[in-house]
């Protein structure tokens, strides 16, 4: 038999028994999750893959960003000799270096040779705080004002031997490649388009910003240079001189601005403590080439720089 009327339905069946803000907190939790995983396995495809792009692929866009970043050359356009020559001393050690990373296998394998040995430009630069860095391409640049925190040859080759070794080990397309990847993912989550999150990372002047470099990144490139270092001069000694430099330096926001584009250094220093101390013979330290000394690759003043000439 069919009842007298409809059976009343009961009430809250579709209604969770729990806070609602309970179910926003687990809601954003394992959104937060998801996107963490997703950026973790982003970073891991782009740290195995960016070793095996080929390298006139990495200048080719390295081309097409140069323009969002201004190489002023301390030397390129130099009006006296002093510059040329600090130039092209620069480049001479520099090259010497890049020969002798010849002989350091990376993972067992030489794929360095994967980066062309003419594909590398050193440049000499103007700046105010001393520092080297590394970028698409194969272009390395070092600040004059680098060359007062160092007091041997072999100082300064610690720092352009840790530039090479981010060049060989393909640093600069993997962080670009994490920005620009994290750049889009963003832009999905937060309903940007895709053309609008590549834009901003180029038009916003952020490149160089996607160009840090990680912690792991800075480490394996000091263990890389100390090999350069022990194949070019058969010893570690003076590896140290720019870290502690920088370490020392009297003015702490120096040190400040230098540890933050640079993560990790006291872990640094000590990996390059331990290496020194594993030569078992350590020779004399060769000394700073002469035009490339604080001071030397200055213009003199001319008579024709004299007031009212």
């Amino acid at each position: 038999m069919l009842p007298d009327q409809n059976p009343r339905i009961p009430e809250g069946i579709n209604a969770s028994q729990d806070n609602p803000l309970v179910e926003f907190a687990w809601l954003t939790a394992a959104v937060l999750l998801g996107i963490v995983l997703l950026v973790f396995v982003l970073s891991f495809t782009v740290r195995w893959f960016a070793p095996y792009v080929p390298f006139h692929w990495e200048q080719t866009i390295s081309a097409r960003f140069e323009s969002s970043i201004q190489f002023e050359s301390a030397a390129g356009d130099a009006s006296c000799d002093e510059q040329r020559v600090a130039q092209a001393t620069l480049e001479n050690l520099a090259r010497a270096l890049v020969n002798s990373s010849l002989g350091v296998a990376i993972d067992g394998r030489h794929r360095v040779q994967s980066v062309p040995v003419d594909a590398y430009t050193f440049r000499l630069m103007p700046g105010l705080s001393p520092n080297a860095f590394a970028t698409l391409g194969g272009h390395v640049m070092v600040t004059d004002a680098l060359l007062q925190e160092v007091s041997s040859e072999n100082g300064l080759s610690m720092v352009l031997a840790h530039e090479i070794a981010h060049i060989q080990l393909r640093h600069p397309l993997e962080a670009l490649s994490r920005g620009v990847l994290l750049q889009l993912v963003m832009g999905l989550l937060l309903g940007g388009g895709d053309s609008a999150a590549v834009g901003g990372v180029v038009n916003s002047g952020s490149l160089l910003a996607l160009l840090s470099f990680s912690r792991d990144m800075e480490l394996a490139a000091d263990a890389r240079a100390l090999q350069i270092l022990r194949q070019h001069y058969g010893h570690v000694g003076g590896a140290d001189e720019f870290f502690q430099s920088m370490h020392s330096a009297q003015d702490a926001a120096l040190w400040v601005e230098f540890a933050s584009t640079h993560p990790d250094s006291e872990r640094r220093l000590a990996l390059i403590a331990r290496a020194m101390g594993e030569d078992v013979q350590r020779k004399a330290l060769q000394p700073l080439p002469r035009a490339l000394r604080p001071g030397v690759q200055q213009c003199k003043r001319g008579a024709q720089d004299a007031p009212g000439s």
